[in-house]
């Protein structure tokens, strides 16, 4: 004699564990963001220096956030840009003129547990010379070159210093 099993047990008989453990609620992860407004964040300072000078400097806080939609379209969405005289070469092929004015551009490029990837970008009149990332390490100094003679620092700075970052 044949045993008839109900439908619900041979649907669950054909499904793998793992699509099981994919239908409870995912584990929300924090990760680090540059534009949050949070009380417990790290005050980070910015500094681009090319050929040991000073091109750009600016603060930010970094905040351990859960990655939300609100977050995520927040992360693309704020640039800061900054500008600067020519007379670079930028990966020994981009000659640039004294007489140009060069934009750089700085962004979250993305979000990590231990980590904010910022997306840098240079160009002269909207063409690209340059185009990486930076790594910054919330609460330790990080020190990257960009490019022969461009460099990119980040540190900590005192939590004195004011929210979110003169963008």
């Amino acid at each position: 004699m044949r045993k008839i099993l109900p439908i619900e047990l041979l649907v669950l008989a054909t499904i793998s564990p793992v699509a099981l453990s994919q239908s409870s609620p995912p584990h929300v992860e924090r990760l680090w963001f540059w534009f949050g407004d949070c009380s417990n964040g790290k005050v980070m300072g910015l500094h681009v220096l090319l050929e040991g000078k000073s091109i750009y400097h600016s603060h930010f806080r970094a905040c351990l956030m859960s990655r939300t939609a609100t977050n995520t379209e927040q992360e693309s969405r704020i640039r800061t840009s900054f500008h600067f005289p020519g007379g670079h070469t930028f990966q020994s092929r981009y000659h640039t003129r004294k007489t140009e004015t060069i934009e750089g551009t700085i962004w979250q490029a993305g979000a990590d547990p231990d980590a904010i990837l910022l997306g840098v970008y240079f160009a002269v009149n909207h063409r690209g010379l340059l185009n990486t990332i930076h790594i910054v390490k919330p609460g330790k100094s990080t020190e990257f070159t960009l490019d022969t003679g461009l460099v990119m620092k980040t540190y900590p700075l005192r939590s004195t210093v004011g929210p979110s970052a003169d963008r």
